[in-house]
C-alpha cells in the first residue's frame, strides 16, 4: 500500500486523492472493514486527515496525511497494537 501511494505521489496526486484511489481498490475483508466496522464519519476524518508541520522558516503548515492514517488504521484493525502485547 505505502508503494501505492508513492506511486499516486510521483503523479501528482493529493494525499487525500492517493488515500481514496487505495480504498476503491480495496476488496475482501478491506472493504468489509471499509464499508462495514467503519463509521461515515470515521472514514470521512481519515480521508480529510491533515498534520501540523513547521517549515523552514518555522512557520506552522497543515500537510495531508489521509494515507498515512489509513495504512496506521489498517494496522491496528487488523494485527493490533504491539505495544498492547
Amino acid at each position: 500500500m505505502t508503494l501505492a501511494i508513492a506511486a499516486y505521489k510521483s503523479k501528482s496526486l493529493t494525499d487525500k486523492l492517493g488515500a481514496t484511489a487505495l480504498v476503491l481498490g480495496f476488496q475482501g475483508q478491506l472493504k468489509n472493514w471499509w464499508d462495514n466496522f467503519l463509521s461515515l464519519d470515521e472514514r470521512e476524518q481519515i480521508r480529510s486527515y491533515k498534520i501540523i508541520k513547521t517549515n523552514d522558516q518555522g512557520m506552522e503548515e497543515e500537510e495531508e496525511a489521509a494515507s498515512g492514517l489509513l495504512i496506521h488504521n489498517i494496522t491496528l484493525h487488523f494485527h493490533g497494537n504491539p505495544k498492547e502485547e
